[in-house]
């Protein structure tokens, strides 16, 4: 099918997935989002046909634009929602791929002396099987 041709929820389906966040449980988001994006370029057209001739804009104090400001709210609160912002690919990458833990460390250097030893001692037992570490 035609890169055109496809659907718009089609499209962030796919995008979704190449940035490997997709979950089936998305589909309603992406739906509400579309249906928000169509009213979008409605109310601008509707916008658009109240500017007094061709050559003028349409007025920015007029009380559709308030309701187009606040459909792109609305559109990228959607977009934030199912990470489709550089904000919210991050934070969901967070999510998925959690940082590992660091070990505790002493403020003992003595301790951490002794625990290192301890380590260094339970690695080899484990490599070695059937030998003991010395106390």
């Amino acid at each position: 099918m035609s890169n055109s041709k496809r659907s718009a929820e089609a499209k962030y389906t796919e995008a979704l997935e190449a940035l490997g966040i997709y979950d089936p449980a998305f589909a309603g988001e992406i739906h509400q989002l579309c249906i928000l994006e169509r009213e979008l370029s409605r109310t601008m057209k509707l916008w658009k046909a109240t500017a007094p001739d061709k050559d003028t804009p349409p007025s920015p104090t007029d009380p559709l634009y308030a309701v187009i400001t606040q459909q792109r709210r609305d559109i990228l609160a959607h977009r934030d929602a199912l990470g489709l912002t550089p904000k919210a690919l991050k934070r969901l990458q967070r999510r998925q791929d959690p940082a590992p833990a660091a070990e505790p460390q002493s403020s003992s250097p003595a301790l951490s002396a002794v625990l290192e030893g301890l380590r260094s001692r339970a690695a080899a037992s484990v490599s070695e099987p059937g030998t003991e570490a010395a106390p």
